[in-house]
């Protein structure tokens, strides 16, 4: 298979590709308070999946390389329904080939208490959000290498997500992923 002329010597590091600015730390899902009970309910996983997804479109949308976010938000939620991105221990790692990005990129988000997205046949209470999003090209295959990367980083290196967790600020993990060369 041919390589496209956009993949030849593109730097794949982790470092490269995840600015600060595309960096969320403080992500909660909001409640609504009963009336009656005056206790705090939370919308069904389906509808905190589609929440968690969107935002990450919107997140994405702040690199400059997103054409269109309301359909790539789309097309993310349609890969999401074809199976679930909830890869388990906390982690979600959303991702699509897009008509709708200009060039491979991708956006971290942290929900400190959790958010309970539907995973593939339970729900999973996930803290940590890579999205990743690339441009449809013939045999392009570096998104792949970038979740595998960050697959890799969490399978083994248990602090990362401990790292990850105690992050204060948007350019630590700039730092973080930099000790581990990604």
């Amino acid at each position: 298979m041919e390589q496209s002329w956009r993949n030849i010597g593109r730097d794949l590091r982790l470092v490269r590709l995840l600015s600060p600015k595309l960096v969320e730390l403080w992500e909660y899902i909001e409640s609504d308070i009963d009336d009656e009970t005056g206790e705090s309910t939370y919308p069904d996983e389906e509808i905190i999946t589609e929440i968690v997804i969107r935002r990450v479109a919107g997140v994405l949308d702040r690199s400059d390389l997103v054409k269109n976010v309301k359909k790539l938000g789309d097309e993310l939620l349609y890969r999401e329904s074809q199976s679930s991105t909830v890869i388990g221990k906390g982690i979600a790692i959303p991702h699509v080939r897009s008509k709708n990005v200009r060039d491979l990129t991708m956006c971290f988000l942290r929900y400190p208490d959790g958010a309970p997205m539907k995973a593939l046949d339970d729900i999973e209470i996930v803290h940590f959000v890579f999205g990743i999003v690339t441009p449809i090209y013939e045999g392009d295959t570096d998104y792949q290498k970038v979740y595998r990367k960050l697959l890799n980083i969490f399978i083994t290196d248990s602090s990362f997500a401990e790292e990850l967790i105690e992050m204060t600020d948007p350019g630590e993990i700039v730092r973080i992923l930099k000790m581990r060369q990604a």
